[in-house]
């Protein structure tokens, strides 16, 4: 990055932006170490930022947006209703773990809305607002509802054995009304460490390269999706996400995903997950299909 005319703005703009790209509150201490910054400069970047609204800090001193930034974003006249909250919060519940609602458009993964079970892990991943290329097999669980070319378009980005799965993937997701993936069974050990650590340690305080390689690490070894004959064994599998269609009166526009990120799941509970997500997505999808 090029040295800065002025480096206490640029102070100033780093803290917004880690702010803004977190999913949780953060501390003092965690923004100065991801920033790299000296603990003082932080807390009088925060103290002003605090006193114009642009931040808040909650009881547990952890900083956060605030409404004065908020303000300044124009109204998104396709904001969620409540409801759809509502129901992802309790999604979050049923399942146990983090729930994610992802808007599928123009070639593009936008998360729009995530929630968590109170005491469930956080997983890592992209926070809400963020946006990234569409690219197999992201998105899997809208595309058996999108018009062909946009099919097309999607498989094509499926390379070696993951384009000859595919198909096998869309007719699931078709039969099921649901996606369910894994990790290889080598790599689910290797899965569960990496989501520890980066629990433990707060993917936001990483350096950015570093968290970024560390997610698409994690991306591409839980990214294997289960086939119909695969799920039929009463054996303990892992499961790292699920994923299901949301729909509108216009056709499925978001895709709810739910990340058990679990390294040995019992056939009963694989049942489970599978009728949790399916039951959370068609109560969001009836919330929807009023407002259209």
């Amino acid at each position: 990055m090029p040295e800065s005319a002025s480096p206490p703005t640029r102070r100033v703009i780093e803290v917004m932006e880690l702010l803004t790209r977190t999913d949780r509150a953060l501390t003092a201490s965690e923004i100065a170490t991801a920033l790299a910054l000296a603990r003082a400069t932080v807390t009088a970047v925060l103290t002003e930022l605090t006193a114009a609204g642009w931040v808040r800090r909650d009881g547990d001193r952890r900083f956060r947006p605030g409404p004065a930034l908020a303000a300044l974003t124009p109204v998104d006249r396709e904001a969620l209703p409540p409801a759809v909250g509502a129901e992802l919060k309790s999604l979050a519940v049923a399942a146990q773990c983090g729930v994610t609602l992802s808007r599928i458009a123009d070639g593009r993964l936008t998360v729009v809305a995530k929630e968590y079970a109170d005491g469930a892990r956080i997983l890592p991943g992209l926070a809400v607002g963020q946006s990234i290329p569409l690219a197999y097999p992201a998105g899997a669980a809208v595309m058996p509802w999108r018009p062909e070319p946009e099919r097309n378009a999607w498989l094509a980005t499926a390379t070696g054995p993951a384009r000859r799965d595919a198909p096998a993937l869309l007719r699931f997701v078709t039969t099921h009304r649901c996606a369910v993936f894994r990790p290889d069974s080598d790599d689910a050990g290797l899965v569960d460490v990496l989501a520890e650590l980066l629990g433990a340690v707060g993917a936001e305080v990483m350096q950015p390269e570093l968290r970024a390689r560390v997610l698409r690490q994690l991306s591409r070894l839980t990214a294997r999706p289960y086939r119909e004959t695969d799920l039929t064994t009463t054996d303990p599998l892992p499961v790292s996400y699920l994923s299901a269609p949301v729909f509108d009166s216009s056709g499925a526009p978001y895709e709810v995903q739910i990340g058990p990120l679990r390294p040995t799941v019992s056939h009963t509970d694989r049942l489970r997950y599978v009728d949790t997500i399916c039951r959370g997505a068609q109560s969001m999808s009836k919330v929807l299909d009023r407002r259209g």
